[in-house]
């Protein structure tokens, strides 16, 4: 802790009311974020974060939404102090977005307002979320990019706002540097708004407690989460725990797989995550910011598999203090820490591996919190095109969900974005009123989902037409790979991506493109893996396993092949002697 900010003197019960307040806070920045927004990947898929931050850029809170981008956020004040440590005024708003200087990749932009009492910076109010353009060389998602110039626009610690004067040059270079000049205005607007409703809320704080009150209880919380963190870190036993996975390829040299090799390294009350042996850094821009994306993944599933708060009726914010226990290494110039000027556009698949090493390692040791392997990529994909009437494009990018592997209790989740995303589809309504395109399915998967004494989840099938020329990219993964069972549980099914499917001219595409042209008719099919199974399929329920067939999930056949279950074809009603004889074999 700040010798100058104690907590020692401070009562309880205000230090519980400012905690709850600056979650408070959090939550309604991203509120006015996602409300203002222009662009669905914000406004309805709530790609974005927000929260509050000590002039060091250490965390005080953070809003409900992607854990990525303000977990993030103290990597970006870090990278922008760099340059403007001491040049600092009220009234500045600072944009970022430099994927070697903290920022999770270059789309994500990072718009900072820094709080000033009696004319001290104390402290940042600051969002980020997904800008659907950034001017890279296709249109929305790019993979393809030879360095991460190629990646469009880079803003280095740039004011946007300085003493409250409007710097129309910049904004005039964020406008004429993009694709979707009025959208990525609009969400940028959506950010200052938010920033400066968080700034103000915090000095509102401060007026009511005093600034030595309000930034004691910050740090007493930040205290607090490492010491409820460690404990449990402390209860599992020291050792080296391993899981690796191959990834489909980098998004240009097709057919080869990129390994992801994952060491947890648990000693007392800490956890390092070694990610040596992992494949070298690739040539296109499926490489990983560190600091910004890498690290942030590591803090956000050690937490998520300790101290899960709805495991807890405790109030434990999640603030920097949970990042104290974990430390992360991934040698210089691999895939997980690429050398300047390494493209990193297409970062998400890659770390959601990790997590999903990181959960298989440590099985053994945390049975009743682990999940069978999850679908753990996103298949982000965008849609573009150009509008001769608006002289602009219309680009959409949606996250297409995938499913959760199956737990000790409960069966995995269906058709829902995971792990380190947590972000939400975009509504069918949503797409074909804004875009020249119709959904033509969606549904879940129809295959069945890793088996088990609980079953995985089910990935969702999407299928988008273009109604005019455009262009596809996708920067997804888990094609080659199906997720993992575990404590003997089937494995699921992995994803796919087909182009025209059912057609003559019915193309399987690859995980990632960029740029991809296509024509008016043309469909983009889009299938989310299914997740695997935890425990012995045969264990299961038979009337869970009579149920899922009931509701089309599994066949009447898998149900007598896979889990030992007898149940009249034509009824569906379960034989309970059929069924004792088939799992007495």
């Amino acid at each position: 802790m700040e010798q100058r900010w104690r907590y020692d003197a401070i009562d309880p019960v205000t230090l519980r009311v400012l905690g709850g307040a600056f979650n408070a806070i959090a939550r309604e920045m991203a509120q006015a974020l996602y409300r203002m927004s222009n662009s669905s990947i914000i406004r309805e898929s709530e790609d974005l974060g927000c929260g509050l931050y000590d002039a060091l850029g250490n965390e005080f809170c953070e809003s409900e939404s992607s854990p990525m981008h303000i977990g993030s956020l103290p990597a970006y004040i870090r990278g922008f102090m760099r340059k403007l440590s001491g040049k600092i005024y009220e009234g500045d708003v600072i944009i970022h977005n430099h994927p070697y200087h903290g920022a999770s990749h270059s789309p994500d932009m990072g718009v900072i307002a820094p709080i000033f009492h009696h004319g001290e910076l104390v402290g940042f109010a600051a969002a980020t979320a997904h800008l659907i353009d950034s001017g890279a060389a296709a249109p929305g998602l790019n993979v393809d990019l030879i360095d991460v110039f190629a990646e469009g626009t880079l803003y280095d610690s740039i004011k946007l706002y300085e003493r409250g004067e409007r710097n129309e040059a910049v904004w005039s270079i964020l406008r004429d540097s993009v694709r979707t000049p009025d959208s990525n205005a609009a969400d940028i607007e959506a950010m200052i708004a938010a920033v400066r409703t968080g700034a103000e809320r915090f000095l509102k704080l401060v007026a009511k407690h005093g600034l030595p009150t309000v930034m004691g209880a910050a740090h007493y919380w930040m205290d607090y989460s490492e010491r409820r963190l460690r404990a449990e870190i402390a209860k599992i036993p020291d050792g080296d725990y391993h899981a690796d996975s191959w990834l489909d390829d980098d998004g240009r040299n097709w057919g080869k797989p990129l390994k992801v090799n994952v060491t947890v390294k648990k000693r007392a009350d800490s956890i390092l995550i070694d990610l040596t042996g992992s494949a070298d850094e690739v040539e296109t821009g499926y490489n990983v910011p560190f600091e910004g994306s890498l690290q942030v993944a590591c803090f956000y599933i050690v937490r998520t598999l300790f101290l899960d708060e709805a495991m807890t009726e405790e109030f434990i914010p999640q603030n920097s203090g949970m990042f104290r226990p974990v430390s992360v290494h991934a040698p210089k110039g691999s895939i997980f820490n690429p050398n300047f000027p390494r493209a990193c556009f297409s970062r998400m698949a890659q770390i959601q591996r990790v997590l999903d090493c990181v959960i298989r390692a440590l099985a053994p040791v945390l049975p009743e919190r682990v999940t069978a392997g999850n679908s753990a990529h996103v298949m982000s994909a965008s849609y573009s095109g150009y509008s001769p009437e608006r002289q602009q494009y219309w680009v959409c990018v949606e996250v297409n969900e995938g499913s959760y592997g199956a737990r000790r209790t409960k069966d995995g989740l269906d058709a829902v974005d995971n792990l380190m995303a947590n972000t939400r589809n975009v509504p069918c309504e949503e797409i074909e009123m804004r875009f020249p395109l119709r959904v033509e399915r969606y549904e879940l998967r129809p295959e069945p989902p890793g088996a088990g004494e609980r079953r995985g989840g089910i990935g969702a099938v999407r299928e988008v037409r273009f109604l005019a020329e455009g262009f596809f990219s996708c920067n997804g993964d888990r094609t080659l790979e199906a997720p993992m069972g575990i404590f003997g549980g089937g494995n699921g099914l992995p994803a796919q991506v087909v182009k025209n499917p059912g057609s003559a001219d019915e193309q399987v595409l690859p995980s990632k493109s960029t740029g991809r042209r296509l024509k008016a008719g043309d469909i983009i099919r889009i299938v989310g893996p299914n997740a695997g199974g935890y425990g012995e399929p045969r264990a299961r329920d038979p009337q869970r396993v009579a149920a899922d067939v009931a509701d089309g999930l599994v066949s009447v056949q898998h149900a007598r092949d896979v889990y030992g279950v007898a149940l009249d074809p034509h009824s569906g009603a379960l034989d309970h002697a059929a069924t004792a004889r088939l799992r007495s074999r």
